[in-house]
């Protein structure tokens, strides 16, 4: 599948946009010129009840920049389910994602999970660095030293649930990948560690990180944002951040929802969360 479809597309862009929220489904946009060879490929896992990877691989002649992953429908179990897993892969031929199950109490019904890769043609110095932090580590750092970063990622190891991804985030400067993983409420798993993910690249022309406005702290049960590439770039890749949520809000959406535009969601997890946390989406463009 060449387009992606997805919980975050958008039906009405201008009223999407003004708000910077996610207000329908739709189809993803041609693929822009820019950056070189731009596609948005997809894959949607089978609909069960089990943790579940999935990988959305680049056509032939292609390496992936950035990705994602999401909840595909499956709205009653936005509260039970959290990304463990946005990874490019080390030799670029797609973008993997993992979703879990997540405490407190237990999921018994079906969903599914999406992967989504932003493909291109392959850059001057293209690399994948993976950095993985000490056990029990919440924050960990990628770095593209001399190079850019054009690319994000992050992983949880041994979480099993019990650890989620709550943070992935370029640099200011696009040198770096910040990565966080963070316990559940109630989890008492020991031995755990986080990986950050940096696709690095030498600079491209236009190369520019973009994130939302700083979101308003709420108590709402779950949080969307919407985010755009100035008007003739388009995405490199995609990432996020949950600010202030504690083990308790859930990352359940990263999307490359068309070539030029993310959508991200988070939600409370089943017993709900009191405190107020915000949502920032991060993108990469060019």
């Amino acid at each position: 599948m060449r387009t992606t479809v997805g919980r975050y597309g958008v039906t009405g862009l201008a009223t999407a946009v003004a708000a910077l929220v996610v207000t329908g489904i739709g189809p993803a946009a041609p693929a822009s010129a820019d950056p070189p060879g731009l596609e948005i490929v997809s894959a949607t896992s089978a609909d069960t009840s089990a943790d579940k990877t999935i990988t959305a691989s680049c056509p032939t002649g292609k390496v992936v920049s950035g990705g994602g992953g999401y909840l595909a429908g499956s709205a009653g179990a936005k509260a039970h389910v959290a990304l463990d897993r946005l990874e490019p892969l080390a030799n670029g031929t797609g973008f993997a994602a993992t979703m879990r199950e997540a405490g407190p109490g237990s999921y018994g019904d079906d969903w599914m999970v999406s992967a989504v890769a932003a493909c291109v043609t392959q850059p001057a110095g293209y690399q994948v660095v993976a950095t993985t932090g000490a056990a029990e580590t919440e924050y960990v750092t990628a770095s593209c030293g001399t190079k850019s970063v054009i690319g994000m990622g992050g992983r949880v190891n041994s979480g099993f649930g019990d650890v989620v991804l709550d943070q992935v985030v370029p640099s200011f400067d696009l040198k770096s990948v910040t990565v966080r993983g963070v316990p559940v409420q109630g989890s008492t798993r020991t031995g755990w560690s986080v990986t950050a993910f940096a696709v690095c690249a030498n600079t491209p022309a236009g190369l520019e990180r973009i994130t939302t406005a700083p979101s308003s702290s709420n108590s709402n049960s779950g949080q969307s944002r919407l985010l755009l590439c100035p008007t003739g770039k388009a995405l490199y890749s995609a990432g996020a951040d949950i600010n202030a949520g504690n083990g308790q809000v859930r990352l359940t959406a990263v999307n490359l929802v068309a070539t030029d535009r993310i959508g991200v969601g988070a939600d409370e997890d089943s017993d709900g969360y009191g405190g107020n946390w915000a949502l920032d989406a991060y993108g990469i463009c060019a």
